[in-house]
């Protein structure tokens, strides 16, 4: 077994207003659920959801909660969809042009 040892994660939320971010150092072996456990980002991203479940990604690729953050990781809290992006790109309006032209 390894010896415990401390690494840096950064926690990142973001609502349609705000930018939540912070740094935390952790000893691992620690799952990303445990690091949200210690993060003040993780408890405003639960007061959005209520009592759902957060969905998260290390980097821009969903992991799940029992996965084990590794140094250097960013873990991202991600919040339902507002519109689904492939309706938004065949409308044209995700890349912000108009119909007709």
């Amino acid at each position: 077994m390894h010896e415990p040892r401390e690494i840096s994660v950064d926690i990142l939320f973001v609502t349609e207003s705000q930018e939540y971010s912070e740094s935390l150092t952790v000893v691992c072996p620690i799952t990303i659920a445990e690091v949200l456990d210690k993060s003040r980002t993780a408890s405003v991203a639960q007061e959005h959801f209520g009592s759902r479940s957060l969905s998260v990604g290390v980097w821009g690729k969903r992991v799940k909660l029992s996965a084990y953050a590794k140094s250097g990781d960013r873990i991202e809290i991600y919040r339902d969809l507002i519109a689904d992006p492939k309706e938004l790109r065949r409308s044209g309006r995700l890349l912000g042009k108009r119909r007709g032209r």
